[in-house]
Formats: structure tokens, C-alpha cells, sequence
């Protein structure tokens, strides 16, 4: 019976470290991050062309999200195309 015990609380011990090792890794994996790249790429494929004051913008959505949208409707980006691009750009 001793054995047992002890065959169950080894097995359960290294089920623990697994499950810690498993959980420590998902934990570390960082997500997807977005960058003005992204927000540029997004914009060139709705047919705009990269110009300084949208370049600008999408590097400007890497701090702030405002400054980007505003920069971007400025230059003539529809609405929902500048808030999608904006939020492509925030890391």
C-alpha cells in the first residue's frame, strides 16, 4: 500500500511540474503586436498611397491613437478606414 502512496504522489508531483511548465510558456508568449507597418499595409491595400502625412500618422499610432486618426482623416482617409489603420499601428 505504501508503494502505492508513493507511486501516486510522484506522478502527481511531476503532473504538477508539467502543468506549471505548460501554463509558464503560454504565459511568456508575447501576442501579436501591431506597428505602423501594419497600419500602412492596411491602408495601401483599401487603394491609398503612402504619403508622408499617412506615414506620419501610422507612426504616430505607435503613441497615441488620436494624433494617428486625426493625421490620417486629415489626409483624406475615410473614417472607419483611419480607425482600423490607427488601431493596427498601436502596439
Amino acid at each position: 500500500m505504501i508503494k502505492v502512496k508513493k507511486l501516486f504522489a510522484g506522478g502527481f508531483a511531476l503532473s504538477l511540474t508539467a502543468s506549471a511548465l505548460i501554463v509558464g510558456t503560454v504565459v511568456a508568449a508575447s501576442p501579436a503586436q501591431a506597428t505602423p507597418a501594419d497600419c500602412q499595409r492596411y491602408l495601401a491595400d483599401r487603394g491609398y498611397a503612402l504619403t508622408d502625412a499617412r506615414i506620419n500618422g501610422c507612426a504616430y499610432g505607435a503613441q497615441t491613437t488620436w494624433l494617428c486618426w486625426g493625421t490620417l482623416k486629415n489626409s483624406g482617409v475615410a473614417e472607419s478606414h483611419a480607425t482600423n489603420a490607427c488601431d493596427l499601428a498601436d502596439n
